[in-house]
């Protein structure tokens, strides 16, 4: 996953440069703080609260008119959620007084395309809205699990299990967002707003076999973008 990663970033380097001789290109940093969760769509399946995670990488945007501009880039983002749901390995295994709490803990490599609709310059200030798609790529997937009877004090915890085989290798998404640049003199401005990442595809792969069904949820997260463009 390292080289893909590096192949991508030399991808837009190389590209940016060519496109500079035609039109404006404009190349830039990002590190943002988030909070993420899981919406289950299993009944039995329930939301256990946030994770918080960050986000960092490349950005990259391409002039298409006066107050619009295409962005891409590539981001290395840690995000999660928990559930809690009824504990089953197998269809000859079910115990409906036994649940577990999963804490997901992942690591994605994503790739966004937006589109941003900017103001004009208000004093030092341009103010935009961003819509758009994502695709990302599993690289790493831990868990935490604490098993437990309901009608009982005691409990079993397990940490950093590897899930990366109960995790799906891709994730859509929508991402839709407002924000603002604080110009810094030509082309330079800081960056900063509010970015929802709305999860498409299932986040889970398996069986539950409490209930024989497959297991169903989906991951988004809320960041406060942060970064700075040249």
């Amino acid at each position: 996953m390292k080289k893909v990663a590096c192949a991508i970033t030399m991808f837009l380097l190389i590209t940016g440069f060519n496109y500079t001789n035609a039109q404006n290109f404009r190349l830039g940093l990002t590190g943002s703080p988030s909070i993420s969760w899981f919406k289950s769509e299993t009944d039995g399946y329930n939301s256990e609260g946030v994770r918080f995670g960050i986000s960092y990488g490349l950005l990259s945007e391409f002039v298409l008119a006066d107050q619009y501009t295409f962005a891409t880039g590539i981001n290395v983002t840690y995000f999660g959620g928990k559930l809690d749901f009824p504990i089953a390995d197998s269809p000859s295994d079910i115990n409906p007084f036994i649940q577990k709490e999963r804490t997901y803990k992942l690591q994605n490599v994503e790739i966004p395309f937006t589109l941003k609709m900017k103001t004009r310059e208000i004093g030092y200030n341009t103010y935009f809205a961003k819509f758009g798609f994502g695709g990302s790529v599993n690289i790493r997937a831990k868990a935490d699990d604490t098993e437990y009877n309901p009608g009982a004090t005691n409990s079993s915890v397990k940490k950093d299990i590897d899930i990366k085989s109960e995790t799906p290798l891709f994730r859509a998404s929508m991402i839709v967002g407002v924000g603002f640049e604080h110009s810094l003199g030509g082309s330079t401005a800081l960056i900063g707003g509010l970015t929802f990442n709305n999860g498409f595809t299932n986040i889970l792969k398996g069986k539950d076999y409490a209930n024989i069904r497959n297991q169903q949820a989906r991951a988004n997260y809320l960041e406060l973008s942060l970064g700075i463009i040249f």
